[in-house]
């Protein structure tokens, strides 16, 4: 897991292949702890927030691609 200073500097691709990554190793966390291979359940508590952080920034460097769209086509017109 990548704090959120190293989140906030990835590309959108980037940002995307990492949250499918998250949600592949949230499926094998419960996975492990439903058969009891794991008691630690706090893992996939910890993965959520991961994901809602990548969700986060996704959304950010997606509001601030409608930003720049929107002040270039302001320039434009």
């Amino acid at each position: 897991m990548s704090s959120y200073q190293e989140i906030k500097s990835m590309t959108k691709k980037e940002l995307l292949e990492e949250l499918e990554k998250a949600y592949a190793e949230m499926v094998k966390k419960r996975i492990t702890v439903k058969t009891q291979h794991q008691k630690d359940t706090s893992q996939i508590k910890k993965q959520k927030v991961y994901i809602a952080r990548l969700k986060t920034a996704l959304k950010e460097v997606e509001m601030e691609d409608m930003i720049k769209e929107a002040t270039e086509a302001n320039l434009n017109s």
